[in-house]
């Protein structure tokens, strides 16, 4: 079938059993961060990084040794992010902090030697969000912001993918495709980003503020 074709499929399907289609919700997204500010787009993508961190599950040994050791290299890089966002007074310090942060994420091992561009690595998704959204900080550009999130969104899916009963759970009559969107994980997901651009864009309080709602 068509991918143009299925996608409708699955959007009507998701209408249906109110669920949330990940393309209208990365247009939804795009849109929001483009009339952000730099300091709102980073926090943005703070938050799906931070989720990410949280929520990685490695599956066979390999796979668990680079989840573990890119983990290990995001965390200073992502937790430096963060408290540039909450610290925004000092601005310039912070931005030196992040800019020493990312090169010694460069520098590391597995950023040298692995892959970036692999859809079913969640080694890769923690590492690539991470690097975004520190490049969103200092460069303020909604593009990372917007690219943290899709990671989001892909993160959420292989640990979905991981549940093994859910395929088994599709009502008759509903497409695999549709229903492998369904799953609580993806829409939590999904979910979460709209509240938090949502927030965002409304709120008015400082952002070390943003920060502690946005980082739980």
């Amino acid at each position: 079938m068509d991918h143009r074709i299925r996608g409708e499929v699955a959007r009507a399907e998701l209408e249906e059993l109110g669920a949330k289609h990940y393309l209208d919700v990365r247009a939804t997204v795009r849109r929001m961060l483009e009339s952000l500010a730099a300091a709102p787009r980073a926090a943005f993508a703070a938050a799906a990084t931070e989720r990410v961190l949280r929520g990685s599950h490695p599956g066979e040994a390999r796979e668990a040794r680079d989840v573990d050791s890119y983990a290990a290299s995001a965390r200073p890089l992502l937790d430096t992010v963060w408290d540039g966002l909450a610290q925004s007074a000092d601005a310039d310090d912070a931005g030196e902090k992040v800019c020493e942060a990312v090169g010694r994420f460069y520098l590391s091992r597995y950023m040298c030697t692995h892959r970036h561009d692999d859809p079913a690595s969640m080694a890769d998704h923690i590492a690539m969000s991470a690097l975004y959204t520190a490049e969103c900080y200092l460069h303020g550009c909604w593009e990372f912001a917007a690219w943290a999130g899709w990671r989001g969104f892909d993160a959420a899916a292989i640990r979905a993918a991981a549940d093994g009963d859910w395929p088994h759970r599709r009502p008759s009559g509903v497409t695999s495709f549709a229903w492998e969107l369904t799953h609580p994980v993806i829409q939590t997901e999904l979910e979460r980003q709209l509240e938090d651009i949502e927030l965002l864009t409304e709120e008015t309080e400082d952002m070390s503020s943003l920060v502690n709602r946005l980082r739980t």
